[in-house]
């Protein structure tokens, strides 16, 4: 088998993203939700998601930085607050999920066009998403830099304080099969229910 040697500094931020985000198939969504110091609500969803340890129970996702280098609001608001949920989503949240990842204003409150449901967390101040099937609130632990401008990583790792699962899903102790959509590369995505592939065009502001 013959390869071909890509140099990802010199590719550039975009076409790096294009690769990278290609490569590492399928990727589990994080739909995050977030409050400002100021009391400004936010939901938003990151595909560079992953689980962390047990003990004590954590995940971690990435936000990137926005054009200049600027925070997007889920960072601004964790590094003001240190609190959020992420909630997983399944195929009948995909349109609403979509709707908050346009670029919209600094402050604008995505749960007025995603069509979700706030339900009040436990130990934080942002919402959890009702129509989740699981949710976890979450405390930053740590947020780690990787790098500066546009398109650089900021590393947020969470304690799971509380997980909130649908009582369909339970079974005693046991967790049952839980089927959420997951992002391949550019516009695909695929549903765990039944290995669908279906495709979403992100929207604009």
């Amino acid at each position: 088998m013959s390869h071909v040697e890509i140099d990802l500094k010199s590719a550039g931020a975009a076409r790096a993203y294009d690769l990278m985000s290609n490569l590492i198939v399928p990727r589990p969504i994080a739909f995050v939700s977030t409050i400002s110091a100021s009391g400004h609500a936010n939901l938003a969803p990151f595909s560079y998601f992953m689980i962390g340890g047990p003990n004590p129970p954590s995940l971690a996702f990435c936000p990137t930085l926005g054009g200049g280098g600027t925070p997007k609001d889920t960072l601004r608001n964790l590094e003001e607050t240190g609190e959020f949920v992420v909630n997983l989503v399944t195929r009948s949240m995909a349109d609403g999920m979509n709707q908050t990842s346009a670029p919209y204003p600094h402050d604008f409150d995505e749960w007025e066009v995603s069509g979700f449901t706030q339900v009040s967390s436990s130990h934080v101040r942002p919402a959890r998403v009702a129509e989740s099937p699981l949710s976890c609130e979450c405390r930053v632990f740590q947020i780690v830099s990787h790098g500066e401008g546009a398109g650089a990583s900021r590393y947020v790792i969470g304690e799971i304080l509380a997980m909130h699962v649908a009582e369909n899903l339970l079974s005693g102790e046991e967790i049952g099969r839980i089927e959420p959509i997951a992002r391949l590369g550019g516009p695909d995505y695929i549903d765990l229910a039944d290995g669908s592939r279906f495709a979403l065009q992100r929207p604009k502001a």
